[in-house]
């Protein structure tokens, strides 16, 4: 009776305001109640976090590299070269194209074989005439590399058909060689560098061998990805035959490398791609013209797998 004295003042609409106002109590009780986690999800979200900290805190990914080839593996490569002469003596563009599958197989602790599974080319000179090359011969001839470390590769021998074979602006020998990017023997990490020496693209280069800085650019063990640029800064000579004479001088080369590699198996796949500009040109009798030579080529190596092996042998 005391309620419905306390009610009656405020007549039937106080009553239902009463009844509104103790309903809204009962929810926002139940929403505080239902806004704090239970303490098993609470525990659980403390460990993640604990678990996440201790991960970034830890050392970063590294790539253990001094591979040498262990069992017989086919690469496959596809280089592609052009050259443009402008000056006194003439206006010449010449260009040619190469591929190639070259099986590698261990021969010691310190060298590999190099078998040729086949060499062609398409070459065009420098009046745009197309030049018959009879590189199918070569099929079978081989090479050896020889290794001062794990990794490092120190010089090329063997069939001097092969390493001397007349592909223009493309030096086989070269070619061969870069089968092989320095990968010095140790744990690298992402930006971890460290530098090698390759011999120049061009078969018409002098002086000494290319000298590279490689950089760890990816890491995910066991892959990762590397970068390679040319550090060299000296001029290098040059010798060119043209219609109108033998011409020589110096300019500059730039080299750029990409690869992807296991380090269980060495590169999966690399390019490279070089570009030397002369400085100047000497004319066959002695004297100096105006004009500018250029050559550039891209090289791409893939290792190939068993099923893309299938034909190959000669």
């Amino acid at each position: 009776m005391r309620s419905l004295r306390w009610v009656a003042p405020f007549g039937r609409s106080g009553f239902w305001f009463l009844v509104l106002g103790s309903w809204l109590k009962t929810k926002n009780q139940k929403l505080k109640t239902a806004a704090k986690p239970p303490a098993k999800r609470l525990l659980f979200l403390v460990v993640l976090l604990i678990v996440f900290l201790s991960s970034c805190g830890g050392p970063p990914p590294a790539l253990d590299l001094g591979w040498e080839p262990d069992s017989p593996t086919v690469y496959r490569v596809s280089a592609s070269a052009e050259s443009g002469f402008s000056g006194a003596v003439s206006d010449l563009e010449a260009a040619t194209e190469m591929t190639a599958a070259f099986r590698v197989s261990p021969a010691s602790d310190s060298s590999v074989e190099v078998e040729t599974l086949y060499l062609a080319a398409n070459v065009r000179d420098a009046f745009g005439e197309p030049v018959a090359l009879n590189l199918g011969r070569l099929a079978g001839s081989g090479a050896t590399v020889r290794f001062g470390s794990p990794g490092v590769a120190t010089g090329v021998e063997g069939d001097e058909e092969l390493l001397e074979a007349p592909v223009p602006l493309i030096s086989v020998e070269s070619v061969i060689r870069h089968l092989f990017p320095p990968l010095p023997e140790g744990s690298f990490r992402s930006g971890d560098t460290w530098t090698g020496e390759m011999p120049p693209a061009f078969p018409n280069l002098e002086g000494e061998p290319v000298r590279m800085r490689y950089v760890v650019d990816r890491v995910n063990p066991p892959d990762g990805s590397i970068e390679g640029y040319e550090l060299s800064v000296e001029p290098r000579s040059f010798e060119a035959d043209t219609p109108g004479g033998a011409v020589s001088g110096e300019g500059h080369l730039d080299v750029v490398f990409e690869g992807e590699l296991d380090e269980r198996t060495g590169y999966q796949s690399m390019e490279r791609t070089s570009r030397f500009d002369s400085d100047f040109i000497r004319l066959e009798g002695g004297a100096y013209a105006n004009g500018n030579l250029w050559m550039e080529e891209e090289m791409v190596v893939e290792r190939l797998s068993q099923a893309e092996q299938f034909g190959l042998d000669p």
